[in-house]
């Protein structure tokens, strides 16, 4: 194992670096995940893709070296699914990203929820999950049991993937969001080429970065601008989405066209709040909020899509 060539490759600043072609990105993150990198060489390698800016090749580089090393859950072939992941959570508005879970459940589709268990300073989906009385699914079969009832499964990443929670766990300790948290929100949790994988971003650069590596894995997506990080349509400004099918995109959600609203009385941002106001709207006391609504009404038609869709798309 000889770090330094890589190393050297990437750490020259934003001007020197040059990015790794794939197979040597995948050979990199196999040492990362497999822990036989020091915690100095890690924060080194993290700082210095985060300086120079991840490249396509780089990251489906990572997603092929997470291959074998995540778990993959299984899922009723016949039926729609789709991966939601959640690594934001909530800073200032109420995250509904378990509202958007139970709803597409409600259509039909299989839900996966990936994602965090807690985030200091945040709401984590995780704990609203809890709040509403659900449990998160401590094991695979978990998952494919709560799936095949019907209702939507919650799988932390400490569990869908080991290696990956350690590398999302350095934010912590160097007080940054690495490469991790970008393949976390593009990986497949199943072994279904046709799951249609929920993203999102903040930053323009991550909209490109994300469409492009999703084109190169032939992965059907949808992607929109993200709601605090996460990928569900945002209630106070219209939310456009983006679907990724058969080599092409094309736009499933006019933002424009969705008035924002459809609720006048938002909870407070904490989990038991939100749960509280989540359970309303889906006991029929409150209203489904008119962008929700219109996401998971695309989300579901494009995932039934996909599984009639022949495709040699990758699972990575």
């Amino acid at each position: 194992m000889n770090l330094q060539p890589l190393l050297k490759r990437i750490g020259r600043g934003a001007s020197g670096a040059r990015s790794l072609e794939r197979h040597e990105a995948a050979q990199l993150f196999s040492w990362l995940f497999d822990g036989l990198l020091d915690p100095a060489q890690v924060g080194a390698v993290l700082i210095a893709l985060r300086m120079k800016g991840e490249s396509v090749d780089e990251l489906v580089g990572a997603l092929d070296a997470l291959q074998g090393r995540q778990g993959r859950i299984g899922v009723e072939p016949g039926r729609p699914v789709v991966s939601i992941p959640t690594y934001n959570g909530a800073r200032n508005a109420p995250n509904l990203v378990p509202l958007l879970a139970c709803l597409l459940a409600r259509e039909g589709v299989q839900v996966i929820v990936h994602g965090v268990r807690h985030d200091p300073g945040r709401t984590a989906s995780a704990e609203i999950w809890s709040a509403l009385g659900q449990q998160l699914c401590e094991s695979i079969g978990q998952a494919e049991a709560s799936l095949q009832r019907g209702a939507p499964a919650f799988v932390p990443i400490d569990i869908l993937a080991p290696p990956l929670a350690r590398m999302l766990g350095f934010r912590t300790l160097l007080g940054l969001r690495n490469t991790g948290h970008t393949i976390a929100k593009l990986l497949n949790p199943t072994a279904l080429p046709a799951c249609l994988r929920l993203s999102a971003y903040t930053h323009p650069e991550f909209d490109l970065l994300q469409r492009q590596t999703l084109e190169r894995l032939d992965a059907h997506a949808m992607v929109m601008r993200a709601t605090e990080g996460e990928v569900v349509a945002n209630v106070r400004r219209p939310s456009k989405i983006d679907w990724f099918s058969e080599g092409r995109w094309q736009t499933a959600v006019e933002g424009q066209s969705v008035a924002t609203g459809g609720e006048s009385i938002w909870p407070e941002r904490d989990a038991r709040s939100t749960a509280a106001w989540t359970a309303a709207v889906l006991a029929g006391v409150n209203s489904v909020p008119n962008s929700i609504a219109a996401q998971v009404e695309a989300v579901a038609k494009a995932a039934r899509a996909s599984m009639s869709i022949p495709s040699g798309a990758s699972a990575i």
